[in-house]
């Protein structure tokens, strides 16, 4: 599957004909904020589904294990799989659909988005 035309080397005045296949390379950022403390929890991970999603919790769980976690969800599919083990001291609550200013952990989306947008830009 091609995308777009790339650049290519062709004599002045010759535009190039060349097929071009853009390859993205992504990540998963998995995260937990805390209004109270303003303590952070982040993971990258290589894909965002529900396997990963475990290892999130699982992860998150064993930081501070003495502390209960009331964690804000959308509507992820991955966020809802039956397979899911959830810790004990966890709790999933989850925001209706179609309401992601409800989470407020979307700000903090934003501004990492932002701040990455801003540190690519000056690379």
């Amino acid at each position: 599957m091609f995308t777009r035309n790339g650049k290519s080397l062709t004599a002045k005045g010759v535009k190039p004909i060349c097929l071009f296949h853009q390859v993205f390379q992504a990540l998963y950022l998995f995260g937990a904020f805390s209004p109270i403390n303003g303590d952070k929890f982040l993971l990258e991970m290589p894909h965002c589904d529900s396997i990963n999603f475990q290892v999130f919790l699982n992860e998150f769980s064993a930081h501070n294990p003495n502390e209960f976690k009331i964690v804000v969800l959308d509507n992820g599919a991955f966020h809802k799989s039956k397979s899911l083990i959830i810790p004990e001291n966890i709790a999933l609550i989850f925001i209706p659909p179609y309401s992601p200013e409800l989470n407020p952990a979307e700000k903090m989306w934003a501004k990492l988005k932002k701040n990455s947008q801003i540190n690519s830009v000056k690379r």
